[in-house]
């Protein structure tokens, strides 16, 4: 044997190695069917509408005055079954997956900005006939969720704010840097054990990380499509100042932090606070030994103090026949 092809042996190794690992996962981590993940994660109650050409899966549970509840990034509707149990004696619990999301899967437009995000809730609220509602958002659903009260302030009777992101100078250095062109292509190379750390880095408690919600976040990732509309979701991701966004929000806010938030630093809380200057009122809430995901890591209290700050906006409202109509 030559001396050039002993010396090409180890390189070609290297190569097949990498073609069989690459047709290995693209097997094993193969999209996942809508209606395989529907069996496995739908659960009661699901239905399915579509809007403006997005086939929105959500969840309507409970009675009484409508909360609009609004997932974090990378999570989906399910991440509000605590919530579900314990409010859905007092209110009406609107669910939904996010667009690049669970089981709703991908936007046709690939447009994942918050405005779109807020149009698509508003179809939806339209489609139940809910005129009015206090809307909910953890992270990235609270982006959507104060985009919309801005947008639709005579349908907003309070704003819940969890982690909200948007605020100058985010410590979450993935989203500060473009991916490239072909990034989107590399999400489905990403193995299962990765996701474990990616949970556990925002949250305090890692215990909360469980292997059943490991798989589960994992195969969600899998929806057919979900892998390539979150790099466009990703890809897009918005930096613009939304000081003016907030000075249009005339409803009470309640914002929620964590205090050990590793991604979105607590002083958020005092900018948010100073931007929101047409709320009728502004409180706070900062939860000690908490991260990033409230709804996983505090969800009982998160409800209850929800629960409270919406019931106190709802009684400062006019009642039919007052003297304030």
């Amino acid at each position: 044997m030559s001396l050039r092809r002993l010396l090409l042996l180890p390189l070609q190794l290297l190569l097949l190695l990498t073609a069989g690992y690459l047709l290995w996962v693209l097997i094993a981590y193969r999209d996942l069917p809508v209606e395989e993940l529907e069996r496995r994660y739908g659960g009661d109650k699901l239905q399915r509408v579509m809007i403006d050409n997005v086939n929105l899966r959500y969840k309507v549970e409970g009675q009484g005055p409508v909360l609009v509840l609004i997932h974090s990034h990378f999570f989906t509707m399910r991440q509000w079954q605590p919530w579900v149990e314990q409010l859905s004696n007092r209110f009406t619990l609107l669910r939904f997956d996010l667009t690049s999301h669970g089981l709703t899967g991908p936007d046709p437009t690939d447009d994942y900005s918050r405005e779109r995000g807020a149009a698509l809730l508003t179809g939806l609220l339209d489609h139940l006939n809910i005129d009015q509602a206090s809307i909910i958002g953890s992270s990235t659903g609270a982006g959507i969720a104060y985009t919309f009260a801005a947008m639709h302030p005579e349908r907003t009777q309070s704003l819940v704010l969890i982690n909200a992101p948007g605020m100058p100078k985010t410590s979450n250095k993935y989203m500060d840097k473009e991916l490239p062109a072909w990034g989107g292509f590399m999400f489905y190379l990403l193995p299962k054990a990765l996701f474990e750390s990616f949970l556990k880095a925002p949250i305090v408690d890692d215990s909360l990380v469980t292997p059943e919600l490991l798989t589960e976040f994992f195969d969600m990732y899998r929806r057919e499509g979900n892998r390539m509309a979150e790099y466009h979701r990703m890809r897009a991701y918005e930096k613009a100042d939304i000081s003016p966004l907030l000075a249009k929000i005339t409803a009470p806010v309640l914002l929620m932090w964590g205090e050990q938030n590793p991604q979105l630093p607590v002083e958020h809380v005092t900018l948010f606070q100073q931007k929101l200057t047409a709320s009728k009122a502004v409180h706070s809430i900062i939860y000690p030994g908490i991260g990033h995901v409230i709804p996983l890591e505090n969800p009982q209290q998160a409800a209850k103090d929800t629960a409270a700050f919406v019931q106190s906006q709802l009684e400062l409202l006019p009642h039919p026949g007052s003297a304030h109509e």
